[in-house]
């Protein structure tokens, strides 16, 4: 089993996960999250036509200045009018209605004599001046056909869902979701339905390292356990790899160096696997491989192991496939107790961010602080012990 630095692992399941596909899909709802693997371009002006800002009267004063005019017509919103206005005359027009030709600016129903309601009347007369163009909204002035909207990388948001629906978009372009299938190895592992035997213990990998996959937006569609029998785990990998809605799997477990370490055994077997000792704690024995066609990510077996591994490890790959940028770490002052660390090897301390930006450790052991946790601070391997005071690096989980 080789060793391997924190980066160089990351870098590692970059390559071996690798890129993500893209997916056409409509442009509705369910797109919301995801993020555009191309650019979003425009397939109508916005607005199509001219139209009105406001319910009132659209009107071509001429060069006189009038403010009464004669109403020669009414146009609700989704009509179009089929005559023109012309000097001295006047149209009603809802908001979002099409102007109708030869109107200069639209009155405000409130600038008017006119009743908001009924049918419009004969004349009308304003109140102040008619500034041209005001209350018009003309065509192509927000977004003309063939402009972008969003670049690719852009995350689909209700936003610009609006403003891509109101310019003629029906489909887009997205980074497609990975399709994971995740095994949790181990004898010992016993199911929520079952009670716990002597030296059995209850298992929650599987479905913790599920959830985090989709946080991570992956789609998972198979959650598996195994026993330590490599012929199990063999027939249960050839099927997954079989199976051409799984495009990636994620094992935990059975990655160390002991007599039943089912994984490696199994991976050694069959070639083309890796197994390594990543220079961190939690999460030191790491696997990565690849079957006839699906790779598969190795991580270890004891819960915080697994968390640790894939929000530091695994986490920036999947985020690669599906358009996301990488997370970016911060800084942070300790203060809480002093406390020693293993140096040689990176640490990764549960820890609590508080709103005023310090960090201290969270409370408990193992996994009572992760799941106290918000944040892990990453501590540097030539470090030995956290003082109070001291800059540390933080990742928010």
């Amino acid at each position: 089993m080789g060793h391997r630095s924190v980066a160089e692992h990351r870098a590692a399941l970059l390559r071996v996960v690798g890129p993500g596909r893209a997916e056409r899909l409509p442009l509705d709802r369910h797109a919301v999250g995801r993020r555009l693997a191309a650019d979003l371009l425009a397939a109508d002006d916005l607005p199509r036509f001219d139209s009105s800002a406001m319910d009132g009267y659209a009107a071509h004063p001429g060069h006189d200045g009038r403010r009464r005019f004669e109403v020669v017509g009414d146009v609700p919103a989704g009509a179009a009018a089929d005559f023109e206005v012309r000097p001295g005359q006047a149209a009603r027009v809802m908001t979002g209605a099409r102007v109708p030709g030869g109107a200069l600016a639209v009155v405000p129903v409130e600038r008017t004599d006119a009743s908001p309601t009924g049918p419009p009347p004969r004349t009308v007369t304003v109140t102040g001046d008619l500034v041209a163009g005001q209350h018009i909204r003309r065509r192509g002035e927000d977004v003309t056909a063939g402009e972008t909207l969003a670049a690719a990388g852009t995350p689909v948001d209700a936003a610009l869902l609006a403003l891509a629906r109101s310019a003629g978009c029906t489909v887009l372009t997205a980074h497609a979701p990975t399709r994971v299938a995740v095994i949790a190895t181990g004898a010992e592992l016993v199911g929520p339905d079952h009670d716990p035997g002597a030296g059995e213990i209850h298992e929650s990998n599987s479905d913790m390292i599920a959830a985090l996959a989709l946080e991570a937006g992956c789609v998972v569609g198979h959650v598996e356990t195994c026993s330590d029998d490599p012929g199990e785990l063999g027939a249960l990998l050839t099927a997954l790899d079989a199976d051409p809605d799984v495009d990636l799997v994620i094992t935990t477990g059975g990655v160390s160096q002991g007599a039943y370490e089912v994984v490696r055994q199994v991976g050694t077997r069959l070639g083309g696997f890796e197994f390594v000792h990543v220079a961190m704690q939690p999460g030191g024995p790491q696997g990565t491989g690849r079957l006839a066609r699906t790779p598969v990510v190795c991580l270890p077996g004891t819960p915080v192991g697994a968390y640790v591994s894939f929000r530091m490890l695994l986490r920036p790959a999947l985020d690669r496939r599906h358009g996301n940028p990488p997370p970016e770490a911060g800084c942070a002052a300790y203060v809480g107790a002093g406390r020693r660390v293993r140096p040689g090897r990176v640490q990764f301390v549960s820890a609590v961010l508080a709103p005023d930006g310090t960090v201290a450790a969270a409370p408990g052991h193992h996994l009572r602080a992760l799941s106290h946790a918000n944040a892990l601070i990453e501590v540097p391997e030539q470090v030995d012990r956290l003082g109070a005071g001291a800059e540390v690096v933080v990742h928010r989980l």
